[in-house]
C-alpha cells in the first residue's frame, strides 16, 4: 500500500479549529520493529583514543562496530503521552533520531518504522509529524505573537488565507497559554531580558503544533527547567495528546510528579528494551522479577537506577540488565505490542 495515495491508513475524526468549521485529523498509531544502530567500524573512537593513536603514530588502528540500540520494537498509540526513559548512555536519543530518522552518518541502521501498518520513509514521516528539539532557536528580537505569524506565514499550505492563518495563530497562542506573554520580546539568554524558560518551551510547541501535526516527537522538552516548569511544560504535552495527538519524547529524570502525567513509559538499557507499558503496569511488571519500587519512592528514580551501568559493578548491571529484558522479551506485555502491530499490517493489505 502506498502512504501517498491511500489515506485509508489515516482514522478520521474531527475536531473545531476555531474557525467556524470542522478540520478533519488523522490519527496515527506510530510503531517500529527491530530497530538495530551501529556505529561504523573506526567511527566510535573518542578524542582522547585518537590522540593517542596520533602520538604513537598507529592511526591506522579502528575500533570495533558497537551496537547502540538491539532489536528494539514498539508503538505509541494516539491520545498517549509516550516517554523514551533510562540512565545515560542507554540509548533514548539513538532511538528517537532513529524513530525519526535524524541518525547520524557515522552509525548503520536497520529496522522498519510504520504509520497505522504501512511503511514509512523519512519524507511521508516528515509531511506529518513535527519534532521539538531541546534546544530552543528564535529571532530573539520578536515578540511571541511576531514569531508565530512569521511561522504560519512560511510554514501553513499556501492555500490556506490569511485570515485562517490569523485565526489559528490566535488558537495555538491560547492553547499554548501564552496570551499573557503574546506581545512580549523573545530575548536572548545573556543578552536580551525575554521570555522565561518555561515560556519559550511552550513557544517551541506553539510553532510546531501551528500545522496541527497527530504526530510529535519531543527530545528532552524538561532539560534546563525548574521541577514547577517541568511540571507545566510536561502538562501542556499531555494536554495535546489528550485532543488525540501521539506524542514521543525523551525525558531524563523526571520528578514523581512529571512520571505520574505519562500514560507510557519504555525504557531502555544498554540500547535494549527493558519494558514498554502504563506507569502502573511498569511497577507490578518489576514486582514479578523481586523488585519493587519503596513507597514514597519516584519510580522514574528507581527504574533508572536499577537499569543503569554501575562502575566497578559492570558484571552484575549487565546480568541485571539481561535477567530484566529477557522477561520483557517474553511477557504479555511484548505480546500486546506484537499483536497489535500484527492487526494494524493485516489491516493495511
Amino acid at each position: 500500500m502506498n502512504l501517498t495515495q491511500d489515506t485509508s491508513v489515516f482514522p478520521d475524526t474531527e475536531h473545531s479549529n476555531g474557525t467556524g468549521t470542522k478540520q478533519v485529523n488523522h490519527s496515527i498509531t506510530y510503531s517500529w520493529s527491530h530497530m538495530n544502530v551501529y556505529t561504523k567500524n573506526g567511527k566510535s573512537r573518542s578524542v582522547y583514543d585518537t590522540l593517542t593513536s596520533c602520538c604513537s603514530g598507529n592511526l591506522k588502528t579502528k575500533t570495533e562496530n558497537k551496537q547502540l540500540l538491539n532489536d528494539v520494537s514498539g508503538l505509541a498509540k494516539p491520545g498517549e503521552l509516550l516517554a523514551l526513559m533510562g540512565s545515560s548512555g542507554a540509548g533514548k536519543t539513538t532511538l528517537l533520531n532513529s524513530l525519526t530518522f535524524r541518525s547520524d552518518r557515522n552509525v548503520m541502521e536497520s529496522g522498519v518504522r510504520s504509520i497505522n501498518g504501512v511503511p514509512v520513509n523519512s519524507k511521508l514521516l516528515t509531511a506529518v509529524s513535527a519534532y521539538v528539539q531541546q534546544h530552543d532557536l528564535f529571532i530573539g528580537t520578536l515578540t511571541v505573537r511576531e514569531h508565530l505569524t512569521f511561522q504560519a506565514m512560511v510554514r501553513m499550505d499556501r492555500h490556506i488565507p490569511y485570515e485562517k492563518r490569523m485565526a489559528r495563530v490566535e488558537d495555538v497562542i491560547q492553547e499554548l497559554s501564552l496570551t499573557k506573554c503574546q506581545n512580549t520580546i523573545i530575548g536572548v539568554t545573556g543578552r536580551i531580558k525575554g521570555l522565561s524558560g518555561g515560556e519559550m518551551k511552550r513557544l517551541s510547541f506553539a510553532s510546531e503544533v501551528l500545522t496541527d501535526p497527530p504526530l510529535m516527537f519531543c527530545d528532552e522538552p524538561t532539560s534546563g527547567l525548574d521541577s514547577y516548569m517541568a511540571q507545566n511544560v510536561v502538562s501542556v504535552l499531555k494536554s495535546m495528546a489528550s485532543k488525540g495527538k501521539t506524542i514521543i519524547c525523551t525525558i531524563h529524570q523526571p520528578s514523581s510528579e512529571v512520571y505520574s502525567m505519562f500514560d507510557k513509559i519504555l525504557l531502555l538499557a544498554s540500547g535494549r528494551t527493558a519494558f514498554l507499558g502504563s506507569t502502573n503496569d511498569a511497577i507490578d511488571f518489576f514486582k514479578t522479577l523481586g523488585v519493587s519500587c519503596p513507597k514514597n519512592h519516584n519510580p522514574a528514580d528507581f527504574f533508572i537506577q536499577l537499569l543503569a551501568i554501575v562502575p566497578s559493578q559492570e558484571i552484575c548491571s549487565y546480568e541485571t540488565i539481561d535477567t530484566v529484558c529477557e522477561a520483557y522479551e517474553s511477557s504479555n506485555y511484548k505480546g500486546e505490542i506484537i499483536e497489535h502491530q500484527r492487526q494494524l499490517s493485516i489491516a493495511n493489505k
